[in-house]
């Protein structure tokens, strides 16, 4: 299955997707990937707006549509709910421009793929979810915020036809031609980083060689798994936020 076969769906409207960044951005917070800072955003197809979390300070785990901002794709504020604008609002707007398929991104500050940046170790895939990995995952060798357009350039630039870059110092940002493919990498971006760290410690980490891995990939990246991770996330998420909203 190609990713072009996952992307055949029905186009959704800007509702649709204002709801779908703020499942996501909930989805991301129970995870723990998130974080008080990290952000996630979606392309409306055939248009320049871009739909994005709001950042710093807000409560992830309670995001809802109506706090979602809309920005145009080079950087202007079309909607404004009233929450913090996200500091690094750049990372997605630039690559957004730079990767036109690309119709999801989620920077993240997840604590093991973090540490891997930090302890200079390269991604590597491990195990049978982080197979799509093989591909490589590049460094951006800069610790610092994201808020120039230069700053976001070279990120994107780090980036290239990758599916995810490692920041060092500060944690990630993965791509999707579609939120449900960017949640797929999420997590199991995390996922396989904390196993890899965990294998580590153990004595050492053994990658799946690149026919492993390349067959993994094709095994676990189709639209029945990309539905069910979505779905198994979302409720919890509706969970969540009906049980802190009640409290």
């Amino acid at each position: 299955m190609t990713e072009a076969n996952i992307d055949a769906a029905p186009v959704e409207t800007e509702a649709e997707l204002r709801r779908k960044t703020a499942v996501m951005c909930r989805m991301l917070s129970l995870q723990g990937s998130i974080g008080m800072f990290g952000h996630v955003s979606i392309r409306v197809p055939g248009t320049d707006r871009i739909l994005l979390s709001p950042g710093a300070g807000s409560e992830k785990a309670l995001v809802k549509p109506e706090d979602v901002f809309v920005f145009d794709i080079n950087g202007e504020i079309l909607e404004h709910p009233g929450l913090e604008v996200p500091l690094e609002w750049r990372i997605h707007t630039q690559i957004h421009r730079d990767r036109p398929e690309i119709m999801s991104v989620t920077h993240l500050h997840a604590q093991h793929s973090t540490l891997l940046g930090i302890a200079g170790k390269p991604m590597v895939p491990v195990f049978l979810h982080g197979a799509f990995l093989y591909t490589g995952v590049p460094t951006w060798d800069n610790p610092r915020l994201v808020v120039s357009d230069p700053q976001a350039a070279s990120l994107s630039a780090a980036l290239g036809k990758n599916v995810a870059v490692q920041m060092r110092g500060h944690g990630s940002v993965i791509v999707g031609e579609s939120a449900e493919i960017a949640f797929f990498r999420s997590t199991f971006f995390e996922e396989n980083a904390r196993k890899q760290v965990e294998a580590e410690i153990l004595g050492g980490a053994l990658p799946l060689s690149p026919e492993e891995a390349a067959d993994c990939a094709r095994g676990t990246f189709n639209p029945r798994l990309l539905r069910l991770l979505w779905g198994y996330y979302e409720l919890r998420s509706e969970q969540t936020l009906a049980d802190m909203t009640r409290h």
